[in-house]
């Protein structure tokens, strides 16, 4: 006999054995209703799945979006990108003086926000 968890996890195994038994009209009846049954919970499942993958997919897409705004912001603070050879450039010519603030005058280029 094979083992059942619950409604769930019923096979096709028992309904072979209650037909095969000479069973009655009326346990293949409440067989049926059973079967009913799970089919309509199953049905239920996923619906409430389906929505909730939906309501998901737009957090996530919600999200995206606020994370590429940031980015732009975050961007736009930065200023013009200078590489490094620019600036090794600029500190053996002594042409730029780098602001009051020392290391807080140094720019830096675009940086990825994802996690």
């Amino acid at each position: 006999m094979a083992h059942v968890k619950g409604l769930h996890e019923t096979r096709g195994l028992t309904t072979l054995r209650v037909v095969g038994s000479g069973a009655g009209r009326g346990k293949l009846t409440a067989k049926l209703a059973r079967l009913d049954h799970q089919r309509a919970l199953l049905e239920r499942q996923l619906a409430v799945w389906t929505e909730k993958q939906q309501v998901t997919k737009h957090r996530l897409d919600l999200l995206d979006e606020e994370i590429t705004q940031i980015g732009l912001l975050l961007r736009e603070f930065e200023g013009p990108y200078r590489s490094i050879d620019q600036r090794k450039r600029a500190r053996a010519s002594g042409s730029e003086q780098q602001p009051d603030g020392g290391a807080a005058g140094v720019q830096r280029g675009n940086m990825s926000l994802e996690y």
